[in-house]
């Protein structure tokens, strides 16, 4: 009989143990009769003399009900364990099936149609392994995309086995072959005839094939001295180079390819940003590879939400990238772009008739008539990009004729400016004339009253006194930017270290507050920002006028900065994102917040945590994702962005029949040997059923107690 135990021997016996003692110690203390002295008779003394006599007996029958719980006991831990009759056959191994379903196992090339995903087949030949088993041998299923995750434990349940392969669908990231194959090699340790067998496509990274290793490397002291030196090994004995090696020894590793076709065009990378000068135009990059053997052409087509605003027709020759930037481009309404691949149909009209369902214009196409092959693997013909959306933002200056500051913003296309005197913004604020404005510039000048909308974005320059939104510690004399928090969107590409200023004041910032020190000068910072609810405050602790930054590039610069900031438009900056990576996305506003909702582009709503103002996301899916951050039900921060595939690795979906790891070429699996088992825990739960019953029958005819 061979016990399947999940944990060790040790923990067993320790919680037999401690169960067996807290059974004696109930039975102990269970409730007794008390006993009374009540007056005698002769009566009396001749009971209790038979009672005497039979109390030897009584104990005994006690001692049989607490041996008979002890069983029982004994019969639950056993069942437990799930023990079996019988052991394994010598060749009886212990299996982890690593099926692949990554992004290429999408692809439709199977079937005697061609029209059968991969991964419906991978989970076929799952299947018929798991029949081929026999009763000795046991199975772990791992799923393999850009996460490994066991879907079971080591064992030879095949019926449950066989559901788990069911569950297993292909998700839209890449294949981690490295972490799959190492934790196939961790669950295998220790056990005997260990075999990984992969269900997969090959379609994986060479450097990872190559850094398998078949039998322990000598390192460190193992290895003996190196009178050459010329070891890469550190101080403590180690070879640098082999610890991100894949150690495979000892293990019998079988592959079973799936696949039959390659022929495949890709979107490999998509970008799209804004000018920073000018909001109401962008410019688009985008890249694409021919992975086929054959030439191939395709319909390039760019949509701006479901409008298509550029469409031309390209020829890429066998392994071909081709590259292409759209400059200048300002049609359509959405802030969603789309690149999609179309296939084009054979041309059955004479040389010089075309037919083209969609507008547009056309380009790289070629004169030579192309026979278009059907594309397998449609998951990276689409590819997505966001863009902010357009916002003209009114700004009031408040300054007496800083004409710096004036000059600095008319390099900015996408504001409208107004300009009042302090004296002036005075009387209105207080008569409550003032208009609404997106933000308000503040030169050297601190008001008492701020603009009471509460969406409107202030930024100071000079504060001082009690009004000022940071409180000041003191003042410093000719200071020196030291550090920059180019993190922050306000800093980014800003170059202050060699700006000259006659004084600043040094703000006392409170981080447990959210405010954030953006510059300092050896510790004191002197550029400072924060949220009060919606609105975003900055503040700069010198004065334009003692300063030569408004003679230097980076002056209109931290103003264009700051006016994105405010309006939300430094999202332009942030790039697509890849599937199969942790995602950090920064989240303006989040300061507090612990996690936010994550919206899928498949509908699933999940949970994700936020650290320092970015939250952390594992990306699945290809498509548009919506962060949505809540602060006390209340909606604080909305935030998409765009996720795609953008891996030619994966994107090079053709098969590969003879895999080789290490240098050495993975052989099919072979039959498996041949036992019987037969589990015993069924028969273990219904005779502790039966002396259940014994037990509650004796005890309510009085026999045990």
């Amino acid at each position: 009989m061979t016990l399947l135990l999940p944990i060790a021997y040790q923990t067993v016996l320790t919680v037999a143990a401690v169960l067996t003692v807290l059974a004696v110690v109930a039975y102990i203390l269970k409730m007794r009769r008390r006993r009374f002295e009540v007056p005698f008779s002769t009566l009396w003394h001749r009971v209790l003399r038979e009672k005497e006599t039979t109390s030897l007996w009584k104990q005994l029958r006690r001692l049989l009900s607490l041996l008979l719980q002890l069983v029982i006991l004994a019969l639950l831990i056993v069942a437990v364990l799930d023990p079996q009759l019988g052991s394994a056959d010598r060749d009886a191994r212990n299996v982890v099936v690593i099926v692949d379903a990554s992004a290429s196992m999408k692809t439709v090339d199977e079937g005697p149609d061609g029209q059968t995903p991969r991964i419906e087949v991978a989970r076929q030949r799952a299947h018929e392994l798991l029949d081929a088993m026999a009763g000795g041998d046991a199975a772990m299923i791992m799923r393999m995309d850009g996460q490994t995750t066991p879907l079971s434990r080591m064992g030879s349940d095949i019926p449950m086995l066989h559901k788990v392969v069911d569950s297993i669908v292909a998700s839209d990231t890449p294949a981690d072959l490295r972490r799959a194959l190492s934790a196939a090699a961790d669950a295998l340790r220790e056990r005997k005839n260990p075999t990984v067998v992969l269900i997969g496509d090959g379609a994986y990274p060479f450097e990872v094939l190559d850094s398998v290793v078949w039998s322990r490397v000598p390192t460190g002291a193992e290895a003996g001295p190196d009178p050459a030196g010329t070891s890469a090994s550190g101080r403590d004995g180690i070879d640098q180079k082999r610890l991100a090696d894949i150690d495979l020894s000892g293990i019998d590793v079988r592959y079973l390819p799936v696949g039959k076709k390659g022929d495949n065009v890709g979107i490999v990378a998509f970008n799209a940003r804004r000018y920073l000068t000018d909001k109401t135009n962008y410019s688009v990059f985008i890249e694409l590879q021919n992975f086929g053997e054959e030439t191939a052409q395709r319909r390039l087509v760019v949509y701006s939400g479901n409008n298509p605003i550029d469409v031309k027709t390209v020829t890429l020759q066998p392994g071909q990238r081709l590259r292409s930037i759209y400059p200048d481009l300002s049609g359509g309404q959405e802030n969603r772009l789309r690149a999609e691949l179309q296939p084009v149909a054979v041309p059955d009209s004479p040389p010089g008739s075309s037919e083209d369902p969609l507008p547009g214009r056309s380009g790289d196409s070629s004169g030579d008539s192309v026979r278009d092959r059907p594309d397998v693997f449609a998951l990276d013909d689409e590819a997505f990009a966001l863009l902010p959306a357009r916002k003209k933002q009114k700004v009031l200056l408040v300054t007496n004729d800083n004409l710096y500051l004036e000059g600095a913003m008319l390099v900015y296309d996408s504001i409208h400016i107004d300009k009042l005197l302090p004296a002036e913004y005075e009387e209105r604020i207080s008569s409550g004339d003032l208009a609404t404005y997106d933000a308000v510039f503040f030169d050297s000048y601190t008001p008492e009253k701020i603009p009471p909308t509460p969406s409107t974005h202030l930024a100071y320059f000079d504060p001082r006194g009690e009004h000022s939104p940071f409180a000041i510690r003191r003042t410093v004399e000719a200071p020196r930017i030291t550090e920059i928090d180019e993190a922050h969107p306000v800093m980014r590409w800003v170059v202050m270290s060699d700006v000259n200023f006659d004084r600043s004041s040094v703000f006392d910032v409170d981080r447990t507050s959210g405010e954030i020190a953006l510059a300092r000068y050896v510790r004191a910072p002197i550029i400072a920002a924060k949220r009060d609810g919606q609105r975003k405050i900055a503040a700069f602790g010198f004065n334009l006028a003692g300063t030569d930054l408004t003679l230097r590039v980076a002056f209109p610069l931290l103003l264009v900065n700051t006016l994105d900031w405010f309006a939300g438009d430094d999202a332009d900056l942030i790039t697509t994102y890849q599937t199969g990576h942790r995602l950090r996305v920064p989240m303006d506003g989040t300061y507090g917040i612990s996690e936010v909702e994550v919206v899928t582009p498949v509908g699933r709503k999940t949970r994700a945590p936020v650290t320092d103002g970015q939250a952390r996301f594992y990306g699945n899916w290809i498509g548009v994702h919506r962060l949505v951050a809540r602060d006390r039900g209340q909606v604080v921060a909305v935030v998409e962005l765009a996720a795609n595939l953008a891996n030619p690795e994966e994107s090079q979906v053709a098969p590969v029949d003879d895999l080789a790891l290490g240098g050495r070429t993975l052989a099919r699996p072979e039959g498996f040997a041949i036992a019987r088992r037969q589990a015993l825990w069924a028969y273990l739960a219904i005779v502790c059923l039966l002396l259940l019953a014994i037990e509650w029958v004796t005890y309510n005819r009085r026999i045990t107690v």
